[in-house]
């Protein structure tokens, strides 16, 4: 084990050096491509105890059941064809890589008619120098226009998009979803190091996603095929959902020193009533994913910050939870229960039942979970804030036993890899 220093802060923050989340992963244990049927992934189960089991997806109902679940939950979210192939005026390719829209809601922003602004990386853009580019796809064209450079290299584009003639049975694109399906290619995580290919589109997407907004797979929920969902919904334990968008912020390794000094990304997470509702007669959930569980803390803070502060806050500091508001929560003696009826009554509904939010989050080694008691998760990168989450979730010396048991059993790695089903001690 790395040494590291650890020390109180305000009795609560524990201060553990980024080193502590590397381990070495041979490229041969990355998966490339994912196994089929989706059930058939391996799945390492950790029990209460500690213990460790070798199974698969096909025995994750029974799992549920011997350990007393009554909710499982998982993030709706629908990964965008964010990957634009490009060419500019002078012949040479650009990849544009898109994150976030400049303006408005993303539901807003995908349903429109009329050019849209995003923010995007763009590589090989050095001799980009005009900022006009284009690509094709078998429906619609679409020009590209570089409109600023940010401090951090990101850029902004502007995207327009028209028809192109084709078969008169199948539709032009008109909004900008369905000109980024058309032309837009697969986001695949860099470290796959292969291209996106026609098979990715499916499956690279959870067979329950919804709602577009994502660039890169809440890739848990990859492991549930239509049977593994028609099992649960005849046990009693049907999929229950919530929504985060995933960014490429996802994938940005922690740096140097205290992995609290990492900055962490905002996400836009979407919450129902009805959801809570459900959600707050249960008493033993289990979170499909680090962005399903990464929701349903935010949640609990949310409401800790409204009743201590009085206001909502529109995106969840990431140290939020590790200092005043903790010694209130903890003064208070509250539980999951009293934060979901305090969201319920007080929370800042729509008039369709729906709160939106964004939450950066940072669960590390020092956090108390509160509202899950199990956890679907994959196996993550060295460096990621995703490790963390794990180490968090199970112990700071207990994730480390089980990667490398799972690395000597030959357990395929990260987004198309195996997965895990993590009880809390």
């Amino acid at each position: 084990m790395i040494a590291h220093e650890t020390k109180v802060v305000r009795g609560y923050l524990w201060k553990v050096n980024a080193n502590e989340f590397q381990y070495d992963l041979p490229d041969q244990a990355i998966a490339k491509h994912p196994v089929e049927p989706r059930r058939a992934a391996r799945m390492l189960v950790r029990h209460v105890d500690g213990t460790l089991e070798h199974a698969t997806f096909e025995s994750f109902v029974p799992q549920l059941e011997q350990a007393g679940a009554d909710g499982v939950w998982a993030n709706d979210t629908k990964v965008l064809h964010a990957r634009i192939l490009a060419t500019k005026t002078t012949g040479g390719q650009l990849e544009v890589f898109l994150l976030a829209p400049m303006e408005g809601p993303m539901e807003r922003v995908l349903s429109s008619r009329q050019p849209v602004r995003w923010k995007a990386m763009v590589r090989n853009a050095k001799k980009w120098s005009d900022g006009q580019a284009s690509a094709e796809g078998t429906r619609c064209a679409m020009a590209i226009s570089l409109e600023d450079v940010a401090d951090d290299g990101t850029r902004v584009v502007k995207l327009a998009w028209s028809s192109l003639e084709g078969p008169e049975d199948v539709p032009a694109p008109g909004t900008f979803a369905e000109a980024l399906d058309d032309l837009g290619k697969t986001p695949l995580p860099p470290y796959m190091r292969r291209a996106a290919v026609e098979a990715d589109k499916e499956d690279y997407q959870t067979v329950f996603a919804m709602s577009p907004g994502s660039v890169a797979a809440p890739t848990a929920g990859l492991h549930y095929d239509d049977l593994l969902l028609k099992e649960m919904e005849g046990a009693g334990l049907g999929l229950q959902r919530l929504t985060l968008h995933v960014g490429a912020g996802t994938f940005k390794p922690l740096g140097e020193g205290d992995i609290m000094a990492h900055d962490m990304h905002a996400e836009r997470c979407i919450v129902t009533r009805e959801a809570l509702t459900m959600m707050r007669d249960q008493h033993k959930r289990v979170a499909t994913g680090t962005t399903s569980l990464r929701t349903l803390e935010s949640l609990f803070w949310l409401a800790a910050g409204h009743k201590l502060n009085g206001h909502w806050w529109p995106s969840l500091p990431q140290r939020s939870p590790y200092g005043e508001l903790k010694e209130a929560v903890t003064k208070w003696g509250w539980t999951d229960q009293e934060a979901l009826d305090h969201l319920l009554a007080n929370a800042p509904w729509d008039q369709d039942g729906r709160w939106s939010f964004e939450t950066q989050l940072m669960v590390v080694p020092g956090y108390t979970i509160r509202m899950a008691q199990g956890l679907v998760t994959n196996f993550h990168q060295p460096g990621s804030t995703l490790l963390c989450l794990v180490a968090a979730f199970i112990g700071e010396d207990a994730w480390k036993a089980m990667y490398e048991e799972a690395l000597g059993q030959g357990y395929r790695f990260l987004s198309y890899g195996d997965g895990s089903l993590l009880w809390r001690s």
